[in-house]
């Protein structure tokens, strides 16, 4: 893939040279109601649907160029955007920009180690057998949502020369910033941590970043409380280690550590950070020889999105009953979020809502975990780039005592939703995703 963006359209525009549209597959017969677009429901407009190799066995060995996602309405289908990403022999995503040589075995082809992503959104209506003309097989995928009963398909299917593809791509990414773009924000990186959010159509210049930085703040002590010591995100190195962008999704890959003084430095631990049109993951593994207290005590980490200026948005949280908003002041009802047990917040604006999510792995379910939020124009709380806190809003880890040795694991999932969508039903429905089933079509 040519390292050159601007050879790529802007997300959401279809390029020069469109692909026409696959208008020999005639509809024998429509088997459902009227299609209606999951893009128009506010609880699944932004799902995306991954599907492993395993299931599209039926297809294994073809040419991912001969491989065509079909989607049908109005007695006609048309190719809607996918993409295939693959895993090496090891487990790791191959990468289009890589510092090291990773390579699928075999490359282009899809096998087990494949992954197949679409929105679901994009699918369509479901049809009779009639084949497309050159087709050599088929698979049809229902999806299905369990909180409403309505189901939408797509159909991937195999050609004998080079498929059609749509020219839409959802998503971009720019590596000489080291900034990645979707439908409603920009999200760039500094030093592996997240520097820069912009929110399209937002009430700044295009491009105004509304985050000064990702704090990572931690603390402890060490030989029996004798010695007390912080870290920061600054004693946080990080090795970028490549990426990859299709229609549908960027990936991005880095190995951090911390250096913790004396000589020592944490174990690595690698992540992957996958964006996509409406939301962004952020998950972090890391494996800890020894259990955290075995050295250190009253361990305390703080992970806060320090905003620069969010004056006339609101904060929502599970335990607030309402929209609280932010003015500059931290009042005893703000003050309260500190004590809330809850695993996302939002930051609601006039021209979008932004969500962040916090889960831990079950090796991590006895760290006390809570919100944290601070909302002080004028406090200083170094490093940081613009003094104060606008808010500062984010999550406390602490009580540490029973974690052990091995494998741990953190993610965030954050999104930016349409304004008018109700956050505490769009998160509730996170809870019943939608149902995926595959067939072989012939």
């Amino acid at each position: 893939m040519s390292s050159n963006f601007c050879e790529k359209a802007p997300a959401y525009k279809r390029r020069a040279g469109a692909a026409k549209l696959l208008a020999s597959w005639f509809v024998v017969g429509l088997l459902t109601t009227p299609w209606s677009a999951w893009a128009n429901d506010p609880l699944r407009f932004g799902e995306v649907i991954s599907i492993n190799g395993d299931q599209l066995a039926h297809l294994g060995g073809y040419s991912i160029e001969r491989l065509a996602l079909l989607a049908c309405r109005a007695g006609a289908c048309a190719p809607i955007p996918f993409q295939i990403d693959e895993r090496d022999p090891a487990g790791g995503w191959v990468l289009d920009h890589s510092v090291e040589q990773r390579a699928d075995v075999p490359p282009g082809v899809l096998d087990g180690n494949a992954t197949l992503l679409f929105m679901a959104a994009d699918a369509g209506e479901r049809v009779g057998r009639s084949e497309p003309l050159g087709a050599r097989s088929a698979l049809e995928i229902r999806i299905s949502d369990p909180l409403s009963g309505v189901a939408h398909w797509a159909y991937l299917v195999a050609f004998a020369e080079s498929a059609p593809r749509s020219p839409i791509w959802y998503v971009e990414y720019d590596a000489a910033t080291d900034r990645v773009r979707g439908q409603r924000v920009s999200l760039g990186f500094h030093q592996g941590l997240p520097n820069y959010l912009a929110v399209a159509g937002g009430p700044g210049p295009p491009g105004d970043n509304l985050l000064d930085r990702l704090k990572v703040r931690a603390s402890a002590t060490f030989l029996f409380g004798l010695i007390h010591f912080a870290r920061n995100e600054d004693d946080l190195s990080t090795q970028f280690a490549g990426w990859r962008q299709g229609p549908i999704r960027v990936i991005r890959c880095q190995r951090q550590w911390v250096r913790v003084g004396w000589g020592i430095r944490s174990p690595t631990f690698g992540s992957y950070t996958y964006f996509y049109r409406d939301f962004a993951e952020l998950p972090v593994g890391l494996h800890l020889n020894f259990r955290p207290t075995y050295f250190f005590g009253n361990i305390v980490v703080r992970v806060i999105l320090d905003f620069r200026d969010l004056r006339g948005w609101s904060v929502l949280a599970p335990s607030l009953p309402a929209p609280v908003l932010i003015d500059g002041t931290m009042t005893p009802e703000k003050a309260a979020l500190n004590s809330f047990a809850d695993t996302w917040f939002a930051l609601l604006a006039p021209q979008v809502t932004l969500v962040q999510s916090m889960d831990v792995s079950s090796s991590l379910a006895s760290v006390r975990r809570r919100l944290f939020y601070r909302e002080d124009p004028a406090a200083s709380d170094p490093p940081e780039d613009v003094a104060g806190e606008q808010p500062g809003i984010g999550y406390q880890l602490d009580q540490w005592e029973h974690v052990g040795a091995g494998a741990h694991a953190l993610q965030s999932v954050n999104y930016a939703l349409p304004p008018d969508i109700d956050v505490r039903r769009f998160m509730a429905a996170r809870a019943a995703p939608l149902q995926v089933e595959v067939h072989v079509l012939w």
